[in-house]
């Protein structure tokens, strides 16, 4: 299995580009995550993780989520191989995210998208309550 949870901020904004030919969006971003001890000198260490997204989370992240924003992410890890310009070998780790939540609100954190609210949900078939009939049953069973 391969699964991976992260919580930690964007390093800088995130930045979109688009899949030739097929139009995907595709968003690639850095979290910076505190390791969870401390050296013997009282510092912490910090780990930047390489992290990309694709389709709808990819355009959501690239307009409303921005450098300094708390986020959660999940998704799987992949190690991508090319060859270098010099003829090596060479592999790149990332983090390939299917989804990413903000975990603070961006008012709070004072980064881009400051008026986003967040997605609405409005129910296309509403039932009123006088809608619904009574039901007057003395059998039942508990």
């Amino acid at each position: 299995m391969n699964n991976v949870v992260l919580v930690g901020r964007l390093t800088k904004n995130p930045e979109l580009r688009y899949i030739p030919g097929s139009g995907t969006p595709v968003t690639t971003f850095t979290l910076a995550i505190d390791r969870d001890y401390k050296n013997r000198d009282g510092s912490t260490t910090t780990d930047f993780i390489p992290c990309e997204i694709m389709g709808k989370p990819a355009e959501y992240t690239a307009n409303y989520v921005g450098k300094g924003r708390l986020v959660a992410v999940q998704g799987s890890i992949r190690v991508d191989k090319y060859v270098a310009d010099d003829g090596n070998n060479r592999s790149f780790t990332k983090v390939a995210a299917r989804n990413i939540q903000s975990l603070e609100s961006a008012k709070k954190s004072g980064v881009q998208g400051e008026n986003f609210e967040g997605p609405k949900f409005e129910p296309s078939n509403v039932v009123s309550p006088s809608e619904f009939d009574v039901v007057n049953d003395d059998d039942v069973p508990f």
